[in-house]
């Protein structure tokens, strides 16, 4: 026979002590944690960049590539709007419907930015990211490079974002794709990326014109007129790069209001991770503190190819990053906990991040600390049930992770013995704020229906619970804990 573990062991002496005095029986969880099991949790995780600008960039080497990568969420799908309308009302939504149903179909979520200009001189994507029928109806524009100006149409054309024709053709397109797209289950939300070189809000790398906030408004009225049932998402350079105070604040107030979030473009490009040394290359932390409680935020890195170069990834004597005494992994690990970052993206081929040193590890490590990270400490279990008003259980929960989350989830507790009963509640997760390891949340789930069912030994097990994903909420707890519907036992106790 083999030797009960010193779980089972701690079990029996809580049943004794449980059984013999009538008190409720108390289950210390802890001493099962294990931090090192990567979860992959709904709503939270890892996004790779499938389209990046262009149709060819950065498709998978191979789809284990993202099936098998820790905890990927969702693909990110980020074009030019000529893509989807080469011609005015002619939509062709096949470029993503193709890659949304392959993808969808293996559980993977989806996330949309359609930029309006793009910084290279290939046809579509990059010299017309605005359709070039948009010009031809009669909206101004010229074409840009990198601060200057030339009527060279090999050069990229730039609309004029406070435009009336542009927006007239803009708002007709966004409306058209919100109608198309807006509420599926499968969208996580679609970044705003109708003003600015690739869609983050600023022209630093063409006509380095600084727009206003009336005409940035504009562009946020447009996409909250259509999208009602799908997050918004705006760069964080959108509301920066603003010429006056007044004129953030306004675009601020907007957002919060408006339930719009916030995603960084890219943390660790060379500009901000020297100039934003001290935040890790976060140019504004509290515009993320000012909507992190009520939804989630993303960070993108920068360009893998880049960072991953020259010594950065190492912290290497003479390399930006070096220059702070610090390597790639401290980067993205401050920067996430200071953006509260829900979702995180590598920016570059799946493989060729898995292959950096160290990175596998660093990988399960950076899923579990984004978003939210649920620990239970403590489960209180009736001793008796007589009285429907004593079938409590209590359970002490801690938020490790950066954020909150943003769903409901349930908790669903399992009693197996001379009867088999499952109990499904409200979990109360939207309370469990993030804790730095201080602060845990009591929640106490009535269970009246332990009143009726019958006297004796109950196997008890738990489970936290997604139904919009329809799946488990996976815990810390080592996994020979875990059946195979993702309920966690908790230990036994007698019912009288």
């Amino acid at each position: 026979m083999s030797k009960p573990s010193l779980f089972h062991s701690t079990l029996l002496v809580l049943l004794f002590v449980s059984i013999a005095n009538a008190q409720p029986a108390t289950f210390d969880l802890a001493p099962h944690w294990d931090a090192t099991i990567p979860l992959d949790n709904p709503h939270k995780g890892w996004y790779h960049h499938y389209y990046d600008n262009a149709l060819t960039k950065y498709l998978p080497r191979s789809d284990a590539d993202l099936l098998e990568f820790p905890g990927m969420d969702h693909i990110y799908l980020r074009l030019a709007w000529s893509y989807l309308e080469p011609k005015e009302g002619e939509y062709h939504w096949e470029v993503l419907d193709n890659v949304i149903d392959k993808w969808t179909a293996r559980g993977t979520k989806v996330s949309f930015r359609i930029t309006c200009k793009e910084t290279g001189t290939k046809p579509i994507e990059q010299q017309f990211a605005t359709p070039r029928w948009v010009m031809e109806a009669g909206a101004n524009g010229e074409y840009y490079r990198n601060g200057a100006q030339s009527g060279d149409p090999r050069w990229p054309w730039e609309p004029v974002y406070d435009d009336p024709v542009f927006l007239e053709k803009l708002e007709n397109f966004v409306r058209a794709f919100a109608q198309r797209y807006d509420g599926k289950p499968w969208l996580r939300y679609v970044d705003i990326g109708s003003l600015g070189d690739w869609g983050e809000g600023h022209t630093g790398a063409s006509s380095r014109i600084q727009y206003d906030w009336k005409t940035k408004l504009k562009h946020l009225e447009i996409h909250t007129r259509y999208f009602k049932n799908t997050l918004l998402m705006i760069s964080d350079d959108f509301v920066r790069e603003t010429p006056t105070k007044e004129g953030q604040e306004e675009l601020k107030k907007y957002i919060v209001d408006h339930g719009i979030s916030y995603r960084d473009d890219s943390i660790l490009t060379d500009f901000k991770a020297v100039r934003y040394r001290s935040t890790w290359s976060v140019s504004n932390p509290e515009y993320y503190e000012a909507v992190y409680r009520k939804t989630p935020t993303v960070l993108e890195m920068q360009h893998l190819r880049f960072y991953a170069a020259d010594g950065k990834w190492e912290g290497a004597e003479g390399s930006v990053t070096g220059k702070v005494n610090a390597n790639v992994p401290d980067y993205m690990r401050n920067a996430i906990r200071l953006m509260k970052a829900t979702y995180i993206g590598y920016h570059g081929p799946a493989d060729q991040w898995l292959a950096l040193p160290g990175n596998p590890a660093l990988t399960e490590e950076l899923l579990n600390t984004c978003g939210y990270w649920f620990f239970p400490h403590r489960v209180m279990l009736p001793a008796a049930t007589s009285d429907a008003n004593d079938s409590v259980v209590i359970v002490d929960w801690e938020n490790r992770g950066v954020a909150p989350a943003y769903h409901p989830y349930q908790i669903v507790f399992r009693f197996i013995g001379p009867e088999k009963i499952e109990v499904t509640l409200d979990a109360g997760n939207m309370r469990w704020m993030p804790s730095d390891g201080e602060a845990t949340h009591r929640e106490s789930y009535r269970l009246p229906q332990l009143a009726s069912i019958k006297v004796g030994k109950y196997d008890v097990a738990m489970k936290l619970y997604s139904p919009q994903e329809n799946r488990p909420v996976l815990l810390p707890l080592r996994p020979s804990l875990r059946d195979e519907h993702g309920f966690y036992r908790i230990g036994s106790i007698e019912l009288r």
